[in-house]
C-alpha cells in the first residue's frame, strides 16, 4: 500500500532530519525561560509552578507542557 505525500513535501525525500536546540534558566522561585531553536527560529518558552510548590503560578507548569505535547 503507497502512502501518500502530504502537500507541500517532496516525494523524492525519505529521510529528514529534525534539529532542536534547548536551554532554560532559572529567573526567580520556580519561574524558568526556556529557548528552544528550530532551523532559524527561536521560540521562547515560561513555566512556572503553583504556590503550593513555591511558585508564583505565572505561567503553566512544565507537566502541562509536556502533557500538551503529547496531545499533538
Amino acid at each position: 500500500m503507497e502512502h501518500a505525500v502530504p502537500p507541500g513535501l517532496d516525494p523524492n525525500v525519505t529521510q529528514r532530519e529534525i534539529v532542536i536546540e534547548a536551554d532554560a534558566e532559572t529567573l526567580e522561585k520556580m519561574r524558568k525561560e526556556g529557548h528552544a531553536k528550530v532551523r532559524d527560529n527561536v521560540f521562547t518558552i515560561y513555566c512556572d509552578e503553583g504556590a503550593n510548590l513555591g511558585g508564583d503560578d505565572s505561567a503553566p507548569p512544565p507537566l502541562a507542557y509536556f502533557c500538551t505535547a503529547l496531545a499533538f
